[in-house]
This record gives C-alpha cells, sequence and structure tokens, in this order.
C-alpha cells in the first residue's frame, strides 16, 4: 500500500488528489451512518456466547442492508439536486465501504483471524491492480482512485464472505430476532456521532484546506498524510487483539496490572517508532516523489505523533467496549473534534498547512487524555510518566533536526542515532524476541 503512494504522485495532479482525498473525506463521515456502525454491534454481540452466531448475523446483516438502502436513495437524491460531480463514486464507495468494514468485524467477530488477514492482502493486490488500470493505464486520475478503491472493497467482501460461507451457514439457517436487532441498535447508534467526532477530529481539516488554501494544497497534504497510516496499520494489528484480549480480562484481578503493563510497552514502541520514521519518510518524498508533492515532508512528523496519540485513545477506548457504556466514547471525542476544528479554522491563514497537522495531533491529544480521566471508573492504568515525557521532547527534536537537514549523510545520522535510541529503550521487549529465535 505503501509502495503506491509515491505513484501517485506521478499520474494524479496535486489538484486532482486535493479532489480524490475530499470524497475520500466524505465517504469516512458518512459511511458509519449509512450502516448505523452496526459492524461494532456485530462484533460485541459474536464475542458474547450467550447469543446465537447464525441470528446474530441474520438479524444485523438485514438491518444493515436496509440502512445502507435508505441513505444511498436518500444521497441519490440529495447529491443529483446539487449536480454533485462524484454522484455514482460517491454512492458506490460508501456502499462498498460500509459493506466491507461490517465484513470485517464479522470475521473478527467469528475469530477468523487468518481469513482477516488474508483478506488484508487480496485488498491490497485488487487496488493495486485496479490503480495500474484505471489510474495509470486509462488514466482517471481522482476518478480512477475512487472506483479502484470501490471495486477493492467489493473483492474482498466478497470473498470473505464465500470463504466463511456466509450465506449457507449463517443466514439462511438463522431467524430475526427483533430483540437482538433493538439491542444492536441501541449499542450501535451512540456509536455513530462517535465516528463523526473521530471524523471532525482526523478528516474535518481537509475541508477546511480546501475551502482556506484549495484543491491542490489538499492534495499535498493527503500525500503527508499517507506515511502516518503505517503507524495506524501497526496499531490496528495491535488494536485488534487487545480490544478481544481487553474485553476477556476485564473481570480479572489482576487487570489493572495488566493494562499498565500492556500500555508501558505500547508506548515505548510507537514513540521510539515514528523517530525511527522521520529520516526514511523525508528521504522517500524528496528522491522519490515528483516535485509538486516535495513540501509534504514538513507535516509529517505532526501527523505521525497525531497517529501515536490516536492509538492512546483507541486503547483507553476498550473500556467503553468492555462495559457496553460506549456514550462515554462519544463524550471524550467531541474534546478532540472541538479542539481540531477551531485550531485548524484559526491558525490556516496564518501557518497554512501546518495549522491541519497541529489541528489532528492536539484533537487526537485531547481525546486521549480525556479518557484517561474518563476511564478511570473501569480501570487505572499507571503510565510511566517520565519516560513518556522524555519520549515526546525526543520526538519534537527529531522533527526539527529531520525538516532542518537537507542532505543524505544527516538524514542517515539520525535514523542510526533513532534506531539506536529503539533498540535501548525497547530492550526488554526485543531481548526476550531475540532469544527465542535463537534457541530455534
Amino acid at each position: 500500500m505503501l509502495l503506491i503512494v509515491p505513484l501517485y504522485t506521478y499520474y494524479v495532479t496535486t489538484d486532482q488528489m486535493g479532489q480524490f482525498d475530499l470524497v475520500n473525506t466524505y465517504v469516512g463521515l458518512f459511511f458509519p451512518l449509512a450502516c448505523l456502525a452496526l459492524n461494532e454491534g456485530l462484533y460485541r454481540w459474536l464475542l458474547d456466547k450467550q447469543t446465537k452466531d447464525k441470528d446474530v448475523l441474520k438479524t444485523g446483516l438485514l438491518t444493515a442492508l436496509g440502512a445502507i438502502a435508505v441513505f444511498d436513495i436518500i444521497a441519490f437524491i440529495v447529491l443529483e439536486f446539487i449536480n454533485y460531480t462524484f454522484l455514482f463514486e460517491f454512492i458506490i464507495l460508501v456502499t462498498s465501504t460500509a459493506f466491507y468494514t461490517i465484513a470485517q468485524f464479522i470475521t473478527r467477530g467469528l475469530r477468523n483471524n487468518k481469513i482477516y488477514a488474508v483478506q488484508g492482502i487480496v485488498y491490497s493486490i485488487t487496488l493495486l491492480v485496479c490503480n495500474l488500470i484505471l489510474v495509470i493505464w486509462l488514466q482517471l486520475q481522482a476518478r480512477g482512485l475512487l472506483l479502484s478503491m470501490a471495486i477493492a472493497y467489493v473483492v474482498t467482501t466478497i470473498f470473505m464472505a464465500v470463504t466463511q460461507h456466509f450465506v449457507n451457514n449463517y443466514i439462511s439457517k438463522g431467524r430475526i430476532d427483533f430483540a437482538i436487532a433493538r439491542g444492536l441498535i441501541k449499542f450501535s447508534l451512540p456509536i455513530v456521532p462517535n465516528n463523526i467526532a473521530w471524523w471532525l477530529v482526523s478528516a474535518s481539516n481537509r475541508i477546511v484546506i480546501n475551502w482556506g488554501m484549495g484543491n491542490s494544497a489538499n492534495g499535498i497534504y493527503a500525500i503527508s498524510m499517507k506515511f502516518p497510516t503505517l503507524v495506524n496499520m501497526l496499531s490496528t494489528f495491535f488494536y485488534q487483539a487487545w480490544q478481544e484480549q481487553a474485553i476477556s480480562e476485564y473481570d480479572s484481578k489482576e487487570r489493572d496490572a495488566y493494562y499498565t503493563k500492556i500500555f508501558n510497552i505500547y508506548h515505548k514502541v510507537l514513540m521510539t517508532g515514528i523517530i525511527a520514521l522521520l529520516p526514511v519518510t523525508k528521504f522517500i518524498i524528496v528522491f522519490f516523489m515528483d516535485s509538486a508533492y516535495q513540501d509534504a515532508y514538513k507535516f509529517v512528523g505532526l501527523l505521525y505523533l497525531s497517529s501515536v496519540f490516536n492509538a492512546f485513545a483507541g486503547f483507553y477506548g476498550t473500556g467503553y467496549l468492555s462495559t457496553k457504556k460506549t456514550i462515554g466514547a462519544l463524550t471524550t471525542t467531541i474534546w478532540g473534534a472541538i479542539a481540531n476544528v477551531v485550531l485548524t479554522l484559526v491558525l490556516i491563514n496564518i501557518v497554512g498547512l501546518y495549522a491541519a497537522a497541529l489541528g489532528n495531533m492536539v484533537g487526537n491529544g485531547a481525546i486521549w487524555l480525556a479518557r484517561i480521566v474518563q476511564t478511570r471508573r473501569y480501570f487505572k492504568i499507571q503510565i510511566e510518566k517520565g519516560t513518556l515525557v522524555a519520549l515526546l521532547l525526543l520526538s519534537f527534536v527529531a522533527m526539527f533536526a529531520v525538516n532542518l537537514v537537507s542532505h543524505v549523510g544527516g538524514l542517515i545520522l539520525i535514523e542510526g542515532v533513532a534506531c539506536i535510541l529503539f533498540v535501548v529503550v525497547n530492550k526488554d521487549l526485543l531481548l526476550p524476541l531475540v532469544r527465542r529465535i535463537m534457541h530455534r
């Protein structure tokens, strides 16, 4: 997926990239609304041993299908009325994203982790092939990028449905249970505004950029956002395992000690990891991307840090799932949304794209801090504050140094120091892994 990013810059103009990113941003806002965030409810109910998987799947999928159909009809009428350029692409992308996300969460809920792993590969390969055909060969630019994503979602959803026999093993044998439907909706609905608030934290600044600086600036910012997706990807790997583990360990007497141990390992790996990624990222942007996107490296550091705060907030957010009190997730996310939007709006005409990156970082940081306070009623994590503060300061020093250095030798030097820091800080995690490998 990351290898595709430099490819974009040579075949898609900054203006077209900005348009693609804007449509994709709107999709991120509306797809949870389209499916009523029932993916979250389905996952939670499938983990509950007191309910039948067949009944949960049939009830949940039919409810989601009805909600998505209603949304698509309303969206078509509204977008046709305003003569929206990407009407078809928007509707098909919202629909495919919703079903893909639901299929992902069902796969996790059924604990088919191997299929879940393979579907990611299927998605990536399909997306790459579609990009080669639609973006490079047919030169459809923004439209090609959007259709590639939609096709990849459809193909991967079909793969998950077929390999797990959704129709034969679950839907055809299950029954519609209105009690389950009510429970799913009651659980999932508070997550919809929470997802909207998350969208305001992570994506709303794209609209502010487009409004204040135009499509080209948004295109540059979109490329700078591609690199923190590596951190998001790694944190998602962890979160999916942690989410299940946190729920199962919630009633344990050793819960707080266990949560504390895992978080302190987690924050060290992520913080030292982004420091090591900074010089590599600048090298890729400067030497492998079209010159029109060269400024993207300036904002990546703040966005890396933002993705780390996002991961920390997600770690603490498992408390809401464990207790099935998802309304708490919404209240904390709102604070981050307000911080992001206000900061971006105030600074956009003063510091340009730095405003969006800074707003994103502060917004995610605000959510994490709010969740630390709010989740104390569920569990207590003793953060190694000294280590965390030191790593935060070092990350800002690394950002400044990388942005200042203009030659390869300097980037190599910073990378070497960063790698040593990663090994030293995470030695308690790395040494047992090395010993285990050596004994094989």
